[in-house]
């Protein structure tokens, strides 16, 4: 299938419909394609605006096609190392492939009008949404929250996303890993945050990992191994990971700790499929459970531990997943928030006293982060903020949250909650009471 016309079927259901980029793969989608789709979502609003400057008429939303061919073919021609008429004829070519030859006069003459003109169209981007590549409400946000960092958080959302792995470190070291690829002509490098972490050079298939289909290392980008250390597991323990999938803190859980009794719940019963997947090859042993946390009840009791990932804006993950920036609203957040707060209830519910559970997120949002956790202690009188004693990231008064950085680690944030017995909880309130 052309490239081009590929990329229309994948970004057609994003732009229309509101699907996720993963949902809307098109199959024959080869490495070319995947690679100016993944660069429209994550150019979308300077392209944009540069198709608004070079078209007289705006398109109508019946042709979204035709605006999609154009916008690739600016990335293209920018971004593509091949010469500039290949890129322009293969789209100009396409809309015959959409059905739509009378559009093939206004992509040559929009593409090739930006050819001649395209150091004086760029310089005249002036709208916030162009200059960051972000729709205005969430570059407002960001800015709002993060002041001192918002130029680099965006800068980090809008470059390529490096490939992390996370060596197995109970069948081998990190150092005996980065030799076997050296072995295999790949290079790498050491992670500064976690033990397991290793930043490839180049981005390669995992068939291509050294060991990887037999377990020795996975894929997972550095702050979200940070997970483990956070919630320490002890071996022979009863822990949950809630919302578990993909599964790539489930697998570290296991790997870490030898012997935990381990349950991974998630709401997604296809999702959970690949956790099934991931279990199988690292040869590890885990009960895997289709659920609503807020509606389960497990049948052996509660557990020492609990990790928490929420569902949430995504935010801190953009430059692994661009459409986010298109699909996510405003008005989502507080939505989020309202089912973080219900799932935080449900987990704490299910911990011991005693016990402690690890409330994370891919999100940068202080209202998911700080914002539910600091509201859920207030209100719960066995809840109990515990320090995270690590340096990195920043401090936000409960818990620790990471940034997304360029060519380093995603966006994350991380609390750490224990569990007062009652008669903790009793001594405590007697205690203010005094006061």
């Amino acid at each position: 299938m052309h490239e081009y016309l590929a990329i229309v079927k994948t970004l057609t259901p994003v732009l229309k419909e509101g699907r996720s980029l993963d949902a809307s793969w098109d199959q024959a989608s080869s490495p070319l394609a995947k690679e100016i789709t993944y660069g429209v979502l994550r150019d979308y609003y300077r392209l944009s605006a540069i198709v608004t400057t070079l078209v007289k008429k705006p398109l109508t939303d019946k042709n979204l096609d035709v605006k999609i061919l154009i916008l690739a073919g600016i990335y293209s021609v920018d971004h593509i190392r091949r010469p500039d008429y290949t890129s322009v004829n293969e789209v100009v070519s396409t809309a015959t492939d959409i059905a739509k030859p009378w559009a093939k006069g206004i992509i040559n003459g929009v593409l090739r009008n930006y050819l001649r003109a395209r150091d004086e169209i760029v310089s005249g981007l002036v709208s916030d949404e162009a200059l960051t590549n972000h729709p205005a409400w969430l570059a407002a946000t960001i800015r709002s929250a993060w002041p001192q960092q918002a130029d680099d958080i965006m800068l980090a959302n809008n470059a390529h996303a490096p490939m992390t792995l996370r060596v197995n470190l109970s069948r081998g070291t990190r150092d005996e890993y980065l030799l076997a690829l050296k072995d295999a002509g790949m290079a790498g490098r050491a992670g500064e945050l976690s033990a397991a972490a290793i930043y490839l050079d180049e981005p390669a298939s995992t068939e291509k990992l050294p060991g990887f289909k037999d377990g020795l290392v996975s894929v997972q980008d550095e702050a979200s191994q940070l997970a483990i250390y956070v919630l320490a597991p002890l071996a022979n323990e009863k822990i949950l990971d809630a919302c578990a999938a993909p599964g790539g803190k489930t697998g570290h859980i296991l790997e870490s700790a030898p012997g935990v009794a381990l349950t991974a719940l998630d709401i997604d019963p296809d999702r959970l499929q690949q956790i099934r997947q991931n279990l199988k090859r690292i040869d590890l042993p885990c009960d895997v459970i289709a659920g609503d946390l807020r509606k389960w009840q497990p049948g052996g009791g509660k557990f020492d531990r609990i990790l928490l990932d929420a569902p949430c804006s995504a935010t801190g993950i953009i430059r692994r997943h661009p459409d986010i920036k298109l699909l996510r609203r405003q008005s989502d957040i507080a939505k989020l928030v309202s089912a973080q707060t219900e799932l935080l209830r449900a987990a704490f519910e299910l911990l011991k006293e005693g016990g402690v559970l690890v409330y994370s997120t891919c999100s940068i949002l202080p209202a998911e982060n700080e914002g539910v956790i600091s509201q859920f202690v207030a209100v719960t009188s066995a809840a109990q903020p515990e320090p995270i004693d690590f340096t990195w990231g920043l401090s936000t008064g409960i818990g620790r949250q990471l940034l997304p950085t360029t060519d380093r680690h995603d966006g994350f944030y991380y609390a750490r909650l224990v569990k007062h017995s009652q008669k903790a909880q009793l001594e405590s309130t007697a205690k203010k009471h005094s006061e």
